[in-house]
């Protein structure tokens, strides 16, 4: 299978420059295997990762992202190079589980007051207009970690897709702000807009515990 030719690799490291993905490009459009190798090696863990996070399925997220790498390894005459090939990974990987989480009905939606006036909420550069009220005394102090970790996961699980796209792409997986606008398609306003909501969804998961705990 695909997947049995994938080694072990530290992502951070295996980061690449602007210079030397434009070298890979032109290797993967040479139809070059080794750079194909190369970037199943280097993206193929986290983009079988975040397929998994969205679909709740390691098989189906394999079979998601080898579609995917397909789709993209026939579309690569059309990339123009306007995003990183990393966004570009993650946004065919993105379509195609969001593809199979509608066709499956299990693709949730926003509330319907997601349209609010959130924007006002954040400032220039992205924060709470208000700073968020802290916690009194230490979390980790207060609740074992395990417990919190598990009331993350559970609610992060129930995040409607829009917002846990985001928090997966950024926080766990280390895309940059531009890189999730471009493999989502979105501007920098939606992105500050689902994900603080994803955060204050966390945030109210663990507030609930710690007063279960009071």
């Amino acid at each position: 299978m695909l997947w049995n030719i994938l080694l072990p690799v530290n992502w951070l490291a295996a980061m690449v420059t602007k210079a030397n993905e434009g070298d890979l490009l032109e290797s993967l459009r040479n139809g070059d295997q080794k750079a194909w190798r190369e970037v199943l090696e280097r993206y193929g863990p986290m983009l079988i990762g975040y397929a998994t996070r969205l679909l709740k399925s390691r098989d189906r997220a394999e079979e998601v992202v080898q579609e995917a790498i397909v789709s993209v390894h026939g579309g690569l005459e059309r990339f123009e190079g306007r995003c990183s090939l990393k966004s570009w990974l993650f946004r065919a990987v993105h379509n195609k589980a969001i593809d199979e989480l509608r066709r499956s009905g299990r693709f949730v939606s926003p509330p319907d007051d997601e349209n609010g006036r959130w924007e006002e909420r954040f400032t220039d550069r992205g924060g709470w207009a208000v700073p968020v009220a802290s916690w009194p005394g230490s979390v980790g102090a207060r609740i074992d970690a395990s417990r919190v970790l598990e009331a993350v996961r559970k609610e992060m699980g129930n995040l409607p897709h829009t917002h846990r796209q985001v928090l997966l792409m950024k926080e766990v997986h280390g895309l940059s702000s531009a890189e999730t606008c471009d493999a989502l398609d979105i501007s920098q306003a939606n992105l500050r807009v689902s994900l603080h909501r994803a955060r204050r969804a966390l945030r109210a998961a663990v507030g609930h515990l710690m007063q279960a705990e009071a």
